[in-house]
């Protein structure tokens, strides 16, 4: 896709640096601009290069990680044409580099819709193409960025059948609005309605092979706050089943390290604190050959040592990983919901795979994980919160190295109430 154009390059302090007529040329992976002549070989950018951008009128303007500033004019009668071709082939990439679609795609409608955050500021809003996968759907505007709705993190779906709008409520705490269905209102909502009871069919169907003693009854309530990878506070297991929590113990911790690190870690807390989390969706480095295999992991929450114990214990990389509560003032015990929303979002989007929460960036830098570590911001809050983790390599000095974890996490608590005095 090539269009002529007039740009400008601006350093981060505002100078002038280029003034170039040419064209861009766009491709799936971002785009090249080029002045005329064929000795000009341009600058090529990719999506991933952009820090931010918008459009205005009739021209567009972004800024790259170096913090340059281009502004793309003088389209004539094109921009439209430009406008919708940069930003499809910019949203394809988006949903392919942050891991947007989950499962087989299902339908697609088109209509309006707005976003608003959890302090009710309206975030994004416009016209675009609604695409329905098997576990999720993906906003994808026809001038904004493409967003994804994961159905792991839908608490409800409201809906408004004299405005004929339909409202959704995520974890989050993101609202989005749908509406301008024309037709396609009522089927709309069948069929997300119908693709969550698919899922949460699925998650059933699975979890019976694994807790073969428990009637579907009680499967349902876990799946219902499972969903396809959600850990589970013991306190809500035990009230679906009183047996639940040790059968979900035993699944969980077969393993004699995650054991030993498990019963360590829950004497430090309350049962309240403790979460058991159990995915049947296949592992990245699932082994192949096996027909169903299964992550799990457990979260423990220390309050009082301002730490967040994480570990898969089946179906991904061994090891305890340790995040801070709290960054900043705040009393611990009350961000514990937070910091838990954090890793079940980055493991299930990561697919129970953790190098992107502890190794440094530059390691990171040709992986696929490259773009999301910019992007998600959930992501940056963990990688930001890691303290350590302890590995089967180093049982030999595990107590003095569980100690230091604990002394880096304390060392931000005290500061924090030498601040709050």
């Amino acid at each position: 896709m090539i269009y002529n154009l007039k740009y400008k390059k601006f350093n981060q302090f505002g100078k002038l640096v280029l003034e170039k007529e040419g064209e861009i040329v766009i491709n799936k992976d971002g785009f090249q601009l080029k002045g005329k002549g064929a000795q000009d070989t341009g600058e090529t950018m990719s999506f991933s290069d952009m820090k931010e951008w918008q459009t205005k009128e009739d021209f567009v303007s972004f800024v790259s990680l170096s913090k340059d500033k281009y502004v793309l004019s003088n389209f004539g009668n094109l921009f439209n044409d430009y406008l919708l071709d940069f930003v499809s082939a910019r949203n394809e990439y988006l949903m392919k580099a942050l891991f947007m679609t989950d499962g087989e795609p299902v339908q697609e409608y088109e209509g309006d819709f707005e976003i608003f955050s959890k302090y009710e500021k309206s975030l994004s809003h416009g016209h675009g193409k609604f695409k329905i996968f098997e576990n999720s759907m993906v906003i994808v505007p026809d001038s904004r960025d493409a967003f994804a709705i994961s159905f792991n993190f839908l608490k409800r779906v409201d809906i408004d059948e004299e405005f004929y709008e339909i409202h959704m409520f995520l974890d989050q705490g993101f609202i989005i609005h749908i509406k301008r269905l024309g037709t396609n209102f009522e089927e709309f909502n069948e069929k997300i309605g119908e693709v969550q009871q698919k899922m949460y069919q699925k998650i059933v169907d699975d979890l019976k092979e694994i807790l073969l003693e428990f009637d579907s009854a009680t499967l349902i309530k876990l799946a219902y706050e499972m969903k396809k990878g959600k850990a589970v506070s013991m306190k809500k297991i035990k009230k679906m089943n009183e047996k639940l929590p040790q059968a979900m113990k035993d699944i969980v911790l077969q393993d004699e390290l995650a054991k030993k690190h498990f019963e360590t870690f829950s004497k430090m807390t309350d049962e309240e604190n403790i979460f058991l989390g159990i995915s049947t969706e296949k592992p990245k480095h699932q082994p192949i050959g096996l027909d169903l295999t299964y992550s799990t992991w457990y979260f423990i929450a220390i309050p009082e040592k301002n730490i967040v114990v994480a570990e898969i214990t089946n179906g991904g990389y061994r090891g305890a990983y340790f995040f801070r509560i709290i960054m900043e003032k705040g009393d611990p015990t009350e961000k514990i919901e937070e910091k838990l929303l954090e890793l079940n979002q980055a493991l299930l989007k990561m697919k129970f795979v953790t190098t992107a929460f502890y190794k440094d960036k530059r390691e990171l830098r040709r992986s696929i994980y490259r773009f999301a570590l910019r992007k998600l911001p959930y992501l940056r809050l963990l990688r930001r919160s890691y303290v350590g983790r302890l590995t089967p390599f180093n049982e030999i000095d595990w107590d003095k190295r569980f100690e230091d974890i604990l002394r880096k996490a304390e060392i931000v608590a005290d500061l924090q109430i030498l601040d709050a005095k």
